[in-house]
């Protein structure tokens, strides 16, 4: 699965509504207010004074002016620079916004160039102090992460693959809570386990797949007898589970839900760790 950065979030996701009742698909009143709150900051950042009102920086004045071009959809000849307009503007926009919208915003923001590191930081943290089920990563996409303790295993796995340089496992993450997000379940389990593939490839080199890498783990001794079940277990359900383990069988036709989606990106990436400790 391509994750295409020129896509506006709602166009990815097809999110019309928040339904209630799922913790996927619903964004807190907790994080509006942070979100918010992290905008009127960057906004009192980047504001200059006249002698009779407030007008923004020139790097701002951009970022506004993209705003109200290319998110809001209003013709440039009717940009005013404003910053208290463009306050009250963007808070009931977050306030009011379904989720695809005001996942939108925050991906345009945080993508922008001319938008500062402590915003775009202080809108990573936001997501991480409200809980929500959601993450930004790399200042670019904002992935599902599933439940505390699954949102931990996968956090802790991109960091570790981060730091060991391990690019392939670390991307099929991301792209693993992409497809959450979006509600693609078999193309979130499909990569959580090219995630794990990728990092057995990488320790049997001489391999192509799971399979063949977890043989070559087992006689080297890196992979202990129930672990090896366990991976022997994965690699059957992606291989037997229509529509799972190749992108190029249609991804509806596999049997799988949210449940087992969530399941298999908690395991998958623990499975990374777990890997990456052994590289060692």
């Amino acid at each position: 699965m391509e994750i295409n950065s020129h896509l506006p979030f709602s166009q990815r996701t097809g999110l019309v509504s928040i339904p209630p009742q799922l913790k996927l698909g619903d964004v807190s009143q907790e994080l509006r207010r942070l979100l918010d709150y992290c905008i009127n900051l960057e906004i009192e950042r980047e504001t200059l004074y006249g002698t009779s009102s407030g007008y923004f920086t020139d790097k701002w004045k951009r970022v506004a002016q993209d705003l109200h071009v290319k998110y809001f959809k209003q013709w440039a000849g009717k940009f005013e620079n404003s910053p208290y307009d463009w306050q009250k503007r963007l808070n009931t926009n977050i306030l009011q916004a379904n989720i695809g919208e005001l996942f939108d915003l925050v991906e345009f923001v945080v993508q922008h160039e001319n938008c500062s590191f402590e915003l775009k930081k202080e809108i990573t943290e936001s997501f991480v102090t409200a809980r929500s089920v959601y993450r930004v990563f790399d200042n670019q996409y904002i992935a599902a992460i599933g439940t505390e303790e699954q949102a931990a295993a996968f956090e802790r796995a991109i960091q570790e693959a981060e730091a060991r340089n391990a690019t392939a496992a670390r991307m099929h993450l991301i792209k693993a809570g992409v497809a959450l997000r979006n509600s693609e379940w078999a193309d979130s389990v499909r990569e959580s386990i090219h995630a794990v593939e990728a990092m057995a490839v990488r320790l049997a080199p001489n391999t192509k797949d799971l399979q063949g890498a977890i043989r070559v783990l087992e006689v080297n001794g890196h992979l202990h007898g129930s672990l090896k079940k366990a991976f022997d277990l994965l690699y059957a359900y992606s291989s037997n589970e229509e529509g799972i383990r190749h992108a190029n069988i249609l991804s509806d036709k596999a049997q799988v839900d949210e449940a087992d989606a969530l399941f298999m990106q908690g395991a998958c990436a623990s499975f990374v760790s777990y890997l990456l400790a052994r590289s060692i």
